[in-house]
Order: C-alpha cells, then sequence, then structure tokens
C-alpha cells in the first residue's frame, strides 16, 4: 500500500519541482537593439523635430519580457513622461516597462539643436538615436516647426 502511494506521488513531486525550478532560474539578460523617435503630424520631410513639441520614443528590445528600460537625452534639454514624474514623486529608479518586446515614453526637446537618445538597462549603455531639433511651435496635435 505505502507503495502505490510513493507511485503516485512522485510524478507530482517531480511536476511540482520542474516548476520551481523553471520559476526560480534566473532569467538571460537581454538588450535594448533599436530606440526610435516617432515623428509627430505635420512635421515636413526635412525637419520634422521641434522644440516644445511632443514625440513618441520607442526602444526595441530583444526579448517579448525584459526588466525596465531607461532613456535619456544627453543633451539635457528636454523632459520625458512619465519618466520624470516617477522619479521626481514614486521612484527615484523608475524606467519604462517593457511590453511585448517595446518600451515607450513621450519625449519633449526643450531647446533647438541635435539630441542624442539613447535607450539602455544596464551601465554598458544602448543604441543611439541623433535627431536636429528646430525651433518649433506645438499646435494640437502637431507642431510647426521652423526651417
Amino acid at each position: 500500500m505505502s507503495h502505490s502511494r510513493f507511485a503516485r506521488a512522485t510524478p507530482l513531486a517531480v511536476a511540482i519541482c520542474a516548476v520551481v525550478g523553471v520559476w526560480a532560474a534566473p532569467s538571460a539578460t537581454a538588450e535594448v537593439v533599436d530606440v526610435s523617435v516617432i515623428p509627430g503630424l505635420g512635421n515636413g520631410p526635412t525637419t520634422p523635430y521641434g522644440a516644445g513639441c511632443t514625440y513618441l520614443v520607442v526602444a526595441r528590445t530583444s526579448g517579448l519580457t525584459e526588466p525596465g528600460v531607461g532613456i535619456v537625452d544627453f543633451n539635457r534639454a528636454s523632459t520625458f513622461f512619465p519618466q520624470e514624474l516617477m522619479w521626481d514623486t514614486i521612484d527615484p529608479y523608475y524606467s519604462s516597462p517593457v511590453i511585448l518586446g517595446h518600451a515607450f515614453t513621450l519625449w519633449t526637446p526643450t531647446a533647438p539643436g541635435e539630441h542624442s537618445l539613447m535607450a539602455y538597462q544596464t551601465s554598458a549603455g544602448g543604441p543611439i538615436e541623433t535627431v536636429t531639433v528646430n525651433p518649433g511651435v506645438p499646435i494640437g496635435p502637431g507642431c510647426i516647426v521652423a526651417p
């Protein structure tokens, strides 16, 4: 009788150990493989970015589920939403969550010039997207960019 209980419990114990092993195993560290700035509405093909206007920044990771992604502007003349709101009020170590291999943030350059945006997961850095920002005037969902 005790042999029969052992025979029934063994597959269950093996299954539980396998699930715990997979759940507790460290995940492989992936990286950000691309960063893009999506031009807004009403922008011309030669000067698509205007100071004071808001754009979507998309960072793509090599895996679908990753730790958060940080996005910075080396020029520092810009704001990021919701990153800066979170940093200032809730979590000083906030990074954008990865959803199906992508992290998103809203970027508003506050001064004209060349802006280099980098998306990263570790101190090793990540890909950089450099864009030229001209003076701009936000109008509704679009932006008028000075040549």
